[in-house]
């Protein structure tokens, strides 16, 4: 079977990135991974994510930086950004609609609901 979308994980938790990473396979998409915020914006550039799964809370990530690139240019119109974070869920979801983020799925959430999470935003 084709992998569907591509997801890139920005996360330097390599358990949480595997953990994500074998129920987003499991749920038809495809999955690369970055553990360090350097070459993020490189590596966005190169894979073509059409989701962005992004740890706001990354060791030394500029999030504001990022974010601002991601908005301004229109290569990435239609990138999904979905914050994962270990933010409470209200402090979490206050973050996202201040900095125009698709959603959220906190870490102490069922993860292996995080396929049919992502599928939400699109008509699979």
């Amino acid at each position: 079977m084709e992998p569907g979308r591509k997801v890139l994980i920005l996360d330097d938790n390599i358990l949480d990135v595997m953990e994500v990473e074998k129920y987003l396979e499991q749920g038809g998409y495809g999955v690369v991974h970055l553990a360090s915020p350097n070459g993020a914006l490189s590596k966005i550039e190169f894979e073509k994510p059409e989701i962005l799964l992004l740890d706001i809370e990354m060791k030394r990530l500029n999030v504001d930086d990022l974010l601002s690139t991601l908005r301004e240019s229109p290569d990435y119109d239609e990138l999904v950004v979905v914050a994962f974070s270990d933010m409470d869920a209200d402090d979490l979801q206050q973050f996202c609609i201040d900095n125009e983020i698709n959603g959220y799925f906190c870490k102490s959430m069922d993860i292996q609901q995080i396929a049919d999470f992502l599928d939400r935003f699109y008509d699979i």
